[in-house]
């Protein structure tokens, strides 16, 4: 399965992690967190709008990792607009407190977990196109 992966270069350390973790159990992500954005004068190189924009159409699901930067809102709603499904994941509990998530993040299609990477990728098997089959399968007899 293929996601697009949100989240704030301040976390790109973890981002980068989580991503090696989950290309290692089969997933593929399909935007390059080893594109630099230039720091000096505060620029990002042209077409990385377009570039994220496809990379979202492109996805399976959207995993937002929190803390999220400014853009997160933006690349959610786009997702939400597409039907994606969306898992906003974080290590921590503490990142849903009522005052730091987002109103969208009770919308049906968005999904909240915390903890383990375990948890996280069993959650994410749950998304599978099979198991998604499976599941509608049973809600319509």
């Amino acid at each position: 399965m293929k996601y697009y992966m949100a989240s704030d270069e301040k976390n790109m350390k973890q981002v980068r992690s989580l991503i090696k973790k989950l290309t290692s159990k089969g997933f593929t992500c399909v935007n390059d967190w080893n594109i630099q954005v230039n720091e000096e004068e505060n620029q990002i190189a042209d077409g990385i709008g377009e570039y994220e924009k496809k990379g979202i159409e492109e996805a399976d699901f959207m995993l937002i990792f929190l803390t999220a930067g400014k853009g997160n809102l933006s690349e959610l709603g786009y997702a939400l607009s597409l039907d994606k499904n969306i898992i906003v994941y974080s290590p921590e509990k503490d990142n849903y407190h009522i005052n730091k998530k987002s109103i969208f993040h009770n919308l049906p299609g968005v999904t909240i977990c915390s903890g383990t990477f375990y948890k996280l990728v069993k959650l994410i098997h749950t998304l599978s196109p099979e198991e998604l089959e499976k599941e509608n399968s049973v809600h319509m007899d």
